[in-house]
């Protein structure tokens, strides 16, 4: 990698809009300062010269299993190494090394494991643990292994957080189960985020789990229910909201959209981010074992699935249910201009700026402004990727 002291940036993404010739300037790994372009800008050593691109923050990914074949449950460095390269090369420069639904010796090794990379993770910012289950609805397992969920366990969750020694950041459960509101009052009082996903879930139900200290929806729409007609006590069928209408419906509660194409409709993208403005809506990719693969069949990290040429993967457990995504998170930032109609601008925001808002990232993370950590995505004006630079440091290509 190539140290970069100035940046000349034609076009710079900021909160207010894009903003035109600038020069960012770096130091220590932070930006310094951000001035006009000069009549006559710098040259040489340190001088990454983008004044015919576009310079965006180093997206924020909230949701990553893996890629290349590998997950973060295989307890191996590196294959590690190799997930954090593949989205780390996309321009993914923070995210959450997430883990799905296993047997209590798989997640209690690999969250030890786990933890450890984090607290010394390489060049991308791994600020924490996303864990997607066990505790989540065998209604609505999706492409998890309905041998792998569990009810809602205190001692286990106890016994989870133990061995991530502080590292997880996020929990996925359903908040329907019996015994669920308690785990999330423990989660939440622990400054844990704790979100709804792979969940059947009333109206009703999320209510109170939003009253016990439910803030988020995980990858809303998938494996989620849309609002429906449902049977009422009285007899009729009535008006269910479900998550995604909870979603909708309570301001308290914020989500994830997976913006591949195929998880969610991306002609309600634009809508529902405009209904949750500023900070109620984020891009995840949720990046499977097989992002990045080619066409075939796999298995590993507890995911059986398929990989089709058209850029998709369906779960080899239920062919009905997707496997997570095969994208990275700049995809879904261009799928967001592409298919659901959103500006660049709106884009990036929410795939940058809003997620580091959820994690508490805001000073360092999603923005580039003065302190703020020195990792940008240049861009082409077709979208595609020229340079990734984190912490003031060019990645080769």
């Amino acid at each position: 990698m190539n140290a970069v002291t100035h940046l000349l940036a034609g076009r710079l993404w900021s909160s207010a809009g894009f903003v035109e010739s600038v020069q960012l300037s770096f130091s220590a790994g932070r930006v310094c300062a951000w001035d006009d372009l000069p009549p006559h800008p710098p040259g040489g050593d340190g001088i990454f010269d983008a004044r015919d691109a576009i310079v965006i923050p180093g997206l924020v990914d909230l949701q990553v299993n893996g890629a290349l074949g590998w997950s973060f449950q295989s307890q191996h460095r590196q294959h590690f190494d190799a997930v954090v390269a593949h989205h780390l090369a996309a321009g993914t420069t923070t995210f959450l090394p997430t883990l799905i639904s296993a047997d209590e010796t798989t997640l209690t090794a690999s969250l030890s494991v786990l933890a450890d990379y984090c607290v010394s993770s390489p060049v991308a910012t791994l600020p924490g643990i996303h864990l997607e289950g066990p505790f989540l609805s065998p209604e609505k397992a999706g492409a998890h292994d309905p041998a792998a969920l569990r009810l809602p366990d205190g001692p286990l969750l106890t016994r989870l957080l133990s061995a991530a020694r502080g590292q997880i950041r996020i929990v996925t459960l359903a908040p329907e189960l019996p015994g669920s509101l308690e785990l999330m009052r423990n989660l939440a009082g622990q400054g844990i985020v704790v979100s709804a996903g792979h969940s059947a879930a009333t109206y009703a139900q999320m209510q109170a789990a939003a009253d016990a200290g439910l803030s988020f929806v995980t990858h809303a729409g998938n494996a989620s229910d849309w609002p429906h007609r449902a049977p009422r006590p009285e007899g009729f069928w009535g008006s269910e909201p479900g998550l995604v209408g909870s979603l909708l419906a309570d301001d308290r509660l914020s989500g994830s959209v997976i913006l591949d194409g195929f998880h969610f409709h991306p002609a309600l993208v634009a809508p529902l981010a405009r209904l949750k403005a500023p900070h109620g809506l984020l891009l995840t990719s949720d990046a499977s074992t097989v992002a990045g693969c080619p066409p075939g069949e796999y298995s590993g990290g507890g995911l059986i699935a398929t990989v089709y040429a058209a850029g998709y993967a369906t779960s080899g457990r239920d062919g009905r249910w997707l496997a997570g995504s095969t994208i990275t998170l700049l995809e879904a930032v261009r799928r967001g201009v592409t298919l659901a109609g959103l500006s660049l601008h709106s884009a990036v925001g929410l795939a940058s700026a809003t997620p580091a808002y959820h994690l508490g990232l805001s000073e360092r993370k999603g923005h580039l402004g003065v302190g703020a950590d020195a990792d940008c995505l240049v861009l082409n004006g077709d979208l595609s990727l020229r340079a990734v630079i984190v912490g003031g440091q060019a990645m080769d290509r």
